[in-house]
């Protein structure tokens, strides 16, 4: 029988395969992206606001739930009816139900900052101190419900059915054995995950609005200013004419005398020009970022609904298995099960789109890579 496991396991992992090149793939792109901003925003990128204190933070959670994931779900597509080890499936188990709520928690807190911030810019906000705190929570609450699968998960010994045969299988399961405690485990799990959407979304309700009355005001103001420096500037010109063809002379020496000077009309428009245009990059840069944590939050909750969707229906639909269903279907169970992995791996590429303090060091380190390759290949030929 253990040959027939054997053979049905390999079967199994070439019906999976498209996942596993997914999966494969998500994890070497989320790893090297998240290495490159925990790298940059911690040598590189200064903030003085604390705006961007819980992007490192985040990126290593990341970096160590692709890993754990990837991980996992790999090994899982390979060995699915021969778990290689107890010890390992326990631990990743872990690993991933602490990495995913842990990021999940942050994107919380992330949403809790920026609320504070632009909805209630004269109340308290999240100093230093409360943001070291909220990470200790967060640290506390993941530890105390994903510690417990290191105890009820492991490899499971039982009779699967796969291809209409039934045989003997090793699987790495998140609960050995089924029973109330259980099911009551994993129903706690998706409440607190649920619960954690759903805050997001409300703190994230008004400061889309804001958001969206900020680029709405940005256009106005951009149209005005347009206009506002057409008119400016036919003023300006209509003004001097007149003051120079209308001015005494015997004026223009004792202003000459006294040493005192007008600024006139042309100058001071710039200055104000200037001004109402370094106002407007810096109100620019706070709605990019603001734009980037809502797109990073809107992933989150995209990528935890299937996954969500697919917990709930295993333990909820007891005489079903996703091994009945046909090839695509198989792979789609799976795609959907896994989704979460999006979560962290797409951040780096948003750092990357809005973030211009990222990008730009980002593109000097590569262009610092191709000009060392290049003198390499160089010296190498010239030797």
């Amino acid at each position: 029988m253990e040959n027939v496991t054997r053979i049905l396991n390999e079967r199994y992992a070439g019906v999976v395969l498209p996942n596993t090149v997914l999966l494969a793939l998500g994890m070497t792109v989320g790893a090297v992206g998240n290495v490159a901003v925990i790298t940059l925003y911690a040598s590189k990128i200064q903030d003085k606001k604390g705006d961007r204190y819980f992007i490192p933070v985040l990126a290593f959670i990341d970096c160590l739930g692709c890993a754990a994931n990837g991980a996992f779900y790999t090994i899982d597509n390979l060995y699915l009816f021969l778990f290689p080890s107890d010890a390992l499936c326990r631990v990743l188990i872990f690993l991933l139900t602490f990495a995913s709520g842990f990021s999940a928690h942050v994107l919380l807190v992330i949403a809790l900052q920026r609320y504070l911030l632009i909805c209630r810019p004269f109340g308290q906000q999240l100093t230093l101190y409360w943001r070291r705190v909220s990470l200790g929570i967060i640290t506390v609450v993941c530890l105390g419900y994903a510690s417990p699968l290191l105890g009820i998960g492991g490899v499971r010994h039982s009779n699967s059915t796969f291809l209409n045969r039934t045989f003997p299988s090793h699987e790495c399961v998140l609960s050995v054995e089924k029973s109330a405690g259980t099911v009551l485990y994993f129903g706690l799990i998706a409440l607190i995950s649920v619960a954690n959407i759903l805050i997001t979304v409300a703190l994230y309700v008004p400061i889309t609005r804001a958001i969206y009355r900020t680029f709405s005001f940005r256009k106005r103001t951009l149209s005005y200013t347009s206009r506002d420096r057409r008119m400016s500037d036919s003023r300006t010109t209509q003004i001097s004419h007149i003051e120079i063809q209308e001015s005494p002379k015997h004026e223009t020496s004792d202003i000459a005398n006294n040493g005192k000077q007008t600024v006139s009309p042309k100058r001071a428009a710039k200055v104000h020009q200037k001004t109402r245009t370094c106002e407007s990059k810096k109100d620019k840069v706070k709605a990019t970022i603001n734009l980037m944590f809502l797109i990073i939050i809107l992933v989150y909750i995209l990528s935890y609904i299937p996954t969500l969707a697919i917990l709930i229906a295993t333990y909820t639909l007891s005489d079903f298995t996703y091994l009945e269903l046909s090839t695509a279907g198989i792979n789609l169970w799976l795609f959907c099960a896994r989704f979460l992995l999006l979560n962290h791996v797409v951040n780096p590429f948003i750092y990357g789109y809005f973030d211009i303090g990222f990008r730009a060091e980002f593109i000097k380190i590569c262009c610092c890579f191709d000009k060392r390759k290049i003198e390499y290949s160089v010296n190498s030929q010239t030797t």
